[in-house]
């Protein structure tokens, strides 16, 4: 992995670690998701993948998942 996709994983994972954990698990959900969508990346680099719709996918999933916990964690 090139030293600069290094650097911006690292950078991304401590801004994960500063997220406000607004349920047990938030910042590992947060995390997780961002992890699949730097590996759809990865995977449009070696061959034409349909990236933009893999992460919209992935962005919906994760969004519906985090409102679903957080509104469950607030009752």
């Amino acid at each position: 992995m090139p030293w600069n996709d290094r650097k911006i994983i690292s950078i991304i994972l401590k801004e994960c670690d500063g997220l406000e954990e607004r349920f047990d698990g938030y910042r590992k959900e947060v995390t997780a998701a961002v992890a699949d969508i730097l590996q759809y990346e990865r995977q449009h680099r070696v061959s034409a993948t349909n990236i933009q719709k893999k992460i919209n996918d992935k962005c919906n999933a994760t969004a519906r998942l985090l409102l679903s916990k957080t509104k469950k964690d607030r009752s």
